[in-house]
């Protein structure tokens, strides 16, 4: 039979060796700790001395977005699909072309704030007041943006190519005398594929002169009444169009994202 004396040094011994396991422990936490510092450092610094400052501080601006957009619920990464949401014809219409319509598009960069022109597009802000409904513009990104000239979004593959499996019919604006005024900064019209009746989900607010002398083959469904800083800030992450270029402007030099779009009636 152990005495106790010879008890408690066992004791001992089983305590100081767990203190030992702590501290290695802690140093090897620590130590992890600081190489994911430092290969981040290296990452960073590498990216800046190959791509130069503006992509090193880009990649900062990405990283950030992000984390905002995560706190919202959202994918960590932008070039995740973000849903599935598929319709075989376009919705009945149960908007009033009468009535006004407002659109909150809250984005990780504000909020802009939409007022929807039932009157001259009804089909097209019906079809878009469904899909907020069902919210199918939750996290879709920003796909692409030109600066100088617009905002495109309304994707919730990112990629350019999705749709929510119907099209509408164009309701375009009248040929402005004044090219340059066809389409005035901060309009939000409805994009497609060139073709006549190809618009679905996918949209773009104006934001520069580029957008504003497009001709009036698309269709505009409403026009930003606050939160145009918001859009030119996020135009301000694009990259320039390039002419002949199918696609310019994808993806931006910082993906932004639109976190939820909320409709009120007005009246």
């Amino acid at each position: 039979m152990p005495t106790e004396k010879r008890q408690r040094q066992k004791e001992g011994r089983q305590r100081r060796l767990e203190a030992q396991r702590k501290v290695q422990r802690r140093r090897q936490i620590i130590r992890r700790s600081i190489i994911v510092v430092v290969i981040a450092a290296i990452v960073v610094f590498t990216v800046y001395k190959i791509e130069g400052p503006s992509t090193a501080k880009a990649l900062t601006a990405q990283q950030k977005a992000n984390q905002v957009a995560v706190m919202a619920g959202c994918p960590a990464s932008p070039t995740t699909r973000v849903n599935t949401l598929q319709w075989s014809k376009a919705p009945a219409m149960t908007i009033h072309k009468n009535h006004s319509y407002d659109a909150t598009i809250v984005t990780d960069l504000g909020v802009i704030s939409v007022a929807l022109d039932a009157a001259t597009a009804p089909v097209t802000v019906n079809s878009f007041i469904f899909l907020a409904d069902h919210r199918y513009y939750n996290c879709v990104t920003f796909h692409r943006v030109i600066p100088t000239f617009m905002d495109q979004t309304g994707d919730p593959t990112a990629t350019g190519s999705g749709s929510p499996g119907y099209t509408v019919p164009d309701e375009y604006p009248p040929k402005s005398k004044n090219p340059a005024d066809q389409y005035p900064i901060g309009s939000v019209a409805l994009a497609n594929t060139t073709q006549p009746h190809t618009g679905g989900a996918q949209f773009f607010i104006v934001t520069g002169p580029e957008g504003e002398s497009l001709p009036n083959a698309y269709t505009i469904f409403g026009h930003v009444t606050s939160g145009l800083a918001v859009a030119d800030k996020i135009n301000a992450d694009g990259k320039p169009n390039v002419p002949g270029v199918q696609n310019s402007g994808t993806p931006p030099a910082v993906i932004h994202r639109i976190f939820s779009v909320t409709i009120t009636p007005i009246g």
